[in-house]
């Protein structure tokens, strides 16, 4: 039941949106497709996700993301993160706010964000604190991601997370390193993309093989998505962003 109260609450969010201001807003919505393989077993999960971007005024802007995640045999998965961010010349930085909600518990995140902005790539990284009452977690971490522009339309990705979670006295740190890549046919809001990930922990490794397809609106091309405010969305995600 909370899923549904925190889907709610993100359509509430961009239900009070002004007419004037949507009408400026960028974003997309994505189809995901993801396999999992750990050291228990492999798992596939099922996905849609999307962002607003929305220009507040002057530097400011408000992002909105969501996404919903349907896994074999693991339930299912709602997230929700606000950000405000201020752009300024080649850098921006903000903060953001998010929940995330399964069959068995509800997190909360809060962190910092900065991106540098280059001619044909971008530097981005943000730290985080997260807290579980429900499984008695708490964890911190940093994120980053490095995007390499190849042209407007065609952009790779490296990205890299390090984080501590402690629960019950007991420590355990978690690493994660992928790279990935996403193609928006010219003269069309579609776009495609594929990543890769390696997740390492203290008790369990991953890899994460993800497969997306999107529909973009408001901007012409990646690159201007990712100046807009797109690089800060997802960051440190198994895709790293997609």
């Amino acid at each position: 039941m909370k899923k549904y109260v925190v889907t709610a609450s993100l359509l509430a969010g961009l239900s009070m949106v002004s007419g004037a201001a949507f009408a400026q807003t960028s974003g997309s919505v994505g189809l995901n497709v993801t396999k999992v393989d750990t050291d228990f077993g492999d798992a596939d999960a099922y996905g849609v996700d999307g962002e607003v971007i929305i220009p507040m005024g002057g530097e400011w802007s408000a992002i909105i993301e969501g996404a919903y995640i349907d896994a074999d045999g693991g339930g299912d998965a709602v997230t929700a993160t606000g950000h405000m961010i201020n752009r300024s010349g080649n850098t921006a930085w903000g903060g953001f706010v998010g929940v995330a909600d399964d069959d068995s518990s509800t997190a909360f995140l809060i962190g910092g964000e900065y991106a540098m902005f280059f001619d044909t790539t971008t530097l981005a990284f943000n730290v985080n604190y997260g807290t579980d009452d429900d499984s008695d977690v708490d964890a911190y971490g940093v994120n980053g991601a490095y995007r390499i522009f190849a042209s407007d339309n065609l952009r790779f990705d490296i990205g890299a997370s390090l984080g501590r979670a402690e629960s019950g006295g007991v420590d355990a740190d978690a690493w994660s390193l992928g790279a990935g890549v996403e193609y928006r046919f010219d003269n069309s809001p579609f776009s495609i993309g594929a990543a890769y990930s390696r997740l390492d922990s203290d008790f369990a490794e991953a890899d994460v093989f993800g497969l997306t397809f999107r529909y973009n609106f408001g901007d012409t091309t990646l690159k201007q998505a990712d100046r807009a405010g797109a690089t800060f969305t997802g960051l440190g995600s198994a895709l790293q962003g997609f």
